[in-house]
């Protein structure tokens, strides 16, 4: 099917505005030239793309559905583009990293500042998701690459391990909870708990190790943000469960207590589409997360993760001492 580049533009404007007059004003061209390649393009496809309502327009299903395909074209167009500038030498451009909450807290911001030091004619644009949702937009070529919880589906993708990490019992500061003694898997059917909802791949670990326990556990709320997870576990509303990277800073500042949870461990990712190749952009920034990765680890700030998916990927946490702890430059909460 012959396709016009700029009838793409012309969609996703309207897309993006839900109108055809700021649309057009956005575009730069008359609303009858907007209108007729638009009716043009249902014609192309058969299908009306939208529908007006008030004083504006909404997508119908086929308008949806072309929506997200087009999404992960002008992705790929753009990183042809500049794949194609960069085969002289330094990457340019634009590059886009997935990443869910839980790892955005401990990295973004060091990945960023490694990146743009190394690569300053990128601009790097960074999608923060659930691990599931980061899954389907770097599966859709919406991102390039993508930190992403191996727990999830990985079809359509290449998967390289990162690094494996205990998942916590989290409390208050007054549970008195230490990184360096393990808490049995049993304890969590005992307590209130707060979780992330339904459908969730943290969730979900969480209640298949309840399940193998034969635990029916207590949720006493849910919440999908970390930052409000932790706000409720600190106000004394119960515990949660939660990878180390997405709380230690608050652990190691005595904010709130914590334990490894015997034989539970989480293994992060890097992902990328299978049916494409990375940019030369979005190839350096897959190195520049396992260095940082590296950094954190050896540094302390990520002193629970083992590199890569290793021996103790599927093994229990590594029962270290308090001295093995505070040598790694990490505080442990009496």
């Amino acid at each position: 099917m012959a396709f016009d580049i700029r009838k793409i533009e012309y969609f996703l404007a309207v897309i993006d505005h839900r109108n055809i007059s700021r649309a057009a004003e956005a575009l730069r061209v008359s609303q009858p030239t907007l209108s007729r390649q638009i009716h043009a393009l249902e014609q192309q496809f058969k299908a009306p793309l939208f529908i007006r309502q008030g004083r504006g327009v909404l997508p119908t299903e086929a308008g949806k559905r072309l929506h997200q395909g087009l999404r992960g074209l002008e992705h790929q167009l753009r990183t042809l583009r500049d794949d194609v500038a960069a085969a002289a030498g330094e990457p340019s451009g634009e590059v886009a990293l997935g990443i869910p909450p839980s790892p955005r807290t401990l990295m973004a911001t060091e990945i960023i500042g490694a990146y743009r030091k190394a690569h300053p004619q990128v601009a790097i644009r960074i999608c923060e998701r659930t691990s599931g949702e980061i899954r389907d937009v770097v599966a859709r070529g919406e991102v390039d690459i993508a930190v992403v919880n191996s727990d999830e589906p990985m079809d359509g993708l290449i998967a390289e391990p990162l690094a494996t990490e205990p998942m916590l019992l989290v409390g208050p500061k007054s549970a008195g909870l230490l990184l360096d003694v393990p808490t049995p898997i049993e304890r969590l059917g005992e307590l209130p708990l707060i979780l992330t909802t339904n459908p969730n791949s943290l969730r979900r670990m969480v209640d298949i190790e309840l399940n193998r326990a034969g635990l029916r556990p207590t949720v006493c709320a849910e919440a999908d943000m970390l930052p409000l997870l932790s706000d409720l576990v600190m106000a004394g509303h119960g515990y949660t469960v939660l990878p180390s990277c997405g709380v230690f800073s608050l652990i190691k500042s005595g904010q709130l207590s914590a334990s490894p949870l015997t034989g539970f461990r989480i293994t992060w990712t890097i992902a990328r589409p299978m049916n494409r190749n990375l940019t030369l952009a979005a190839r350096k920034l897959s190195d520049v997360v396992v260095q940082v990765a590296r950094k954190l680890i050896a540094s302390g700030a990520w002193a629970l993760a083992d590199l890569g998916g290793g021996r103790n990927a599927l093994a229990g946490p590594r029962q270290r001492s308090s001295k093995a702890f505070k040598k790694r430059g990490a505080k442990i909460t009496k």
